[in-house]
């Protein structure tokens, strides 16, 4: 709440119980469709006959979506389809080693890279206790969200890193997108965030 209190002392407006579902250009400038999140029950994801609650006319848009980045971004009419990259989902297990009186290994363990990921890493919680993982599951839809990963490249291919997308890329002023941020995406986010202001807004 802390985080929460300071933006909002920085004329910060947070509105719960909504969603971005869309967008369009009017001009070079961005409209922003929303709507509530109780109107979405019966909503598809895929339908142009929901309309927007409210229609908003920012002047910076971050798609920090997550997952749903490519999917989202795919709904703001006039944003050319090539610029948008492709989505991947990989899910990512953890494992315990347990039924041991000793640990057998003092330190961090960073195997060779494999297929979608780093490798599955030899960890120790604060408790010394051993873990293992992430390792990569391919899925093929968002079926759960928890620990998917979105990727920007898939099995077999070559691995790609995450995307900061600017005007510079697909044309429309006042538009970001993020494509692909797994980790250390998460642990980077402020310095990412540090990164679009300098960048989008300095």
């Amino acid at each position: 709440m802390l985080v929460q209190g300071e933006a909002e002392s920085h004329r910060t407006t947070f509105t719960y119980n909504s969603a971005v579902i869309g967008g369009h250009l009017e001009g070079n400038q961005i409209c922003v469709h929303v709507s509530e999140t109780n109107s979405l029950k019966e909503w598809n994801g895929t339908s142009t006959a929901l309309n927007p609650d409210l229609v908003l006319v920012p002047n910076l848009v971050v798609n920090s979506a997550g997952l749903s980045a490519p999917a989202l971004a795919k709904r703001f009419t006039g944003l050319a389809s090539e610029v948008i990259p492709s989505a991947y989902y990989a899910r990512g297990c953890y494992f315990t080693l347990s039924n041991t009186k000793t640990t057998p290994f003092q330190h961090l363990i960073y195997p060779i890279p494999e297929d979608g990921g780093l490798g599955v890493h030899v960890t120790l919680d604060l408790n010394g206790q051993v873990k293992f993982g992430p390792d990569v599951e391919w899925i093929d839809s968002i079926d759960d969200i928890s620990r998917i990963r979105p990727k920007l490249s898939g099995p077999g291919q070559p691995p790609v890193d995450f995307v900061i997308q600017g005007e510079n890329i697909h044309g429309i002023p006042g538009l970001v997108n993020l494509f692909g941020i797994e980790s250390p995406g998460l642990t980077s986010s402020l310095a990412i965030a540090e990164y679009i202001v300098t960048r989008f807004l300095g």
